[in-house]
């Protein structure tokens, strides 16, 4: 009898709060982090590859252009990503050099590398195709059919100085913010084309010019931080001939080589003058080496204003050029540390 009573008031005091009750929170599950790429490698947060629309080839910007036909293409191993990574070896018989040192008639083994949905279908006949050489072999940076109209608009891009750009047949140079500054009124020269912003003439290093780039060691090496140093180049040109070479991209006032009036910088797609170049107000004359004479100086990419700086640790690539000639390179860029370097530039330019 008791236990009824306990049981039947127990009851009576649950059922009142019977409305109340209410359903546990629904937890949802963390979601699972996604594969990030290695530190200088892979693509930036946010950007998809192969996913993009094909971007135009930049012509003026390559270091080797030329003419040719496919005379054989095998085929390489697929990298089973998303998209995939189709790789080719291709044969090329060059036709006609537009720019660079391959000779015509040459056959020359190069590699083709895509990253896209399907297997690429390369173009028969004639070609146009731009390469680099990176570590000895050579690497197609662009490659398309070529008929007339194309090998006209190609060569008119080949016959500009690197960063130089053709539109609707007016020229620009990389010089044009600087406007009456660029280049003295007074020297006047034969060139077969002018910027149209600044008067400034197109000069070429020559053929017989030697052009190279290199890493100038960091003050202190910090592991995974600084593999290729902190910012600073080594430029070099030099005459392999035997006899005087005259240099008339590279302009000198007096015995002064005015190596920040000649160079440009090349990054993400966009021309830059180098740090410190200020135009030149004075006719100049081009630079002459003797015999085997080499001379150099150290640009500083990190000066450069403008460029989108990678967050974190990522690669961005720098393209020194000298009229026609150039060298490019891979920079491992760390935030943490380089964005203090490029602060203190600044102010010291300040």
């Amino acid at each position: 009898m008791k236990t009824n009573l306990l049981f039947t008031f127990t009851l009576g005091l649950c059922l009142p709060f019977v409305g109340l009750a209410v359903d546990p929170p629904q937890v949802k599950p963390l979601p699972k982090p996604g594969v990030r790429p290695l530190p200088g490698r892979g693509p930036l947060p946010g950007r998809f590859p192969g996913q993009q629309k094909p971007q135009p080839v930049k012509w003026g910007e390559k270091q080797i252009v030329v003419t040719a036909t496919i005379a054989d293409i095998k085929q390489g191993p697929t990298a089973r990503s998303f998209p995939p990574i189709y790789n080719h070896t291709l044969m090329l018989k060059i036709d006609v050099v537009l720019r660079g040192g391959l000779k015509t008639g040459a056959v020359v083994q190069v590699h083709h590398s895509a990253r896209q949905q399907n297997k690429p279908v390369f173009p028969k006949g004639q070609v146009v195709v731009a390469l680099s050489n990176a570590r000895g072999s050579y690497r197609v940076d662009g490659l398309e059919a070529a008929d007339a109209k194309k090998i006209a608009t190609v060569k008119l891009a080949c016959e500009l100085p690197m960063g130089w750009v053709a539109v609707n047949g007016k020229v620009t140079s990389p010089w044009a913010a600087q406007k009456e500054r660029a280049w003295p009124k007074a020297q006047k020269m034969d060139a077969k084309h002018i910027c149209s912003v600044t008067g400034r003439p197109v000069l070429m290093a020559g053929s017989d010019v030697a052009f190279k780039v290199e890493k100038v060691p960091p003050a202190k090496v910090i592991k995974f931080t600084n593999p290729d140093g902190d910012g600073q180049y080594k430029i070099t040109v030099s005459n392999t001939t035997k006899n005087p070479v005259t240099i008339p991209a590279l302009r000198t006032y007096g015995k002064r080589i005015l190596w920040k009036e000649s160079m440009v910088v090349l990054c993400q797609g966009k021309p830059y003058t180098v740090p410190g170049s200020v135009g030149l107000s004075t006719p100049t004359r081009p630079a002459t080496l003797k015999p085997g004479q080499s001379i150099s100086t150290v640009i500083h990419a990190l000066e450069l204003t403008g460029p989108r700086w990678p967050r974190g640790g990522y690669r961005i690539e720098f393209q020194f050029c000298l009229g026609e000639k150039s060298s490019t390179q891979s920079f491992y860029y760390m935030s943490r540390h380089h964005d203090v370097i490029r602060d203190s530039l600044k102010k010291q330019v300040n």
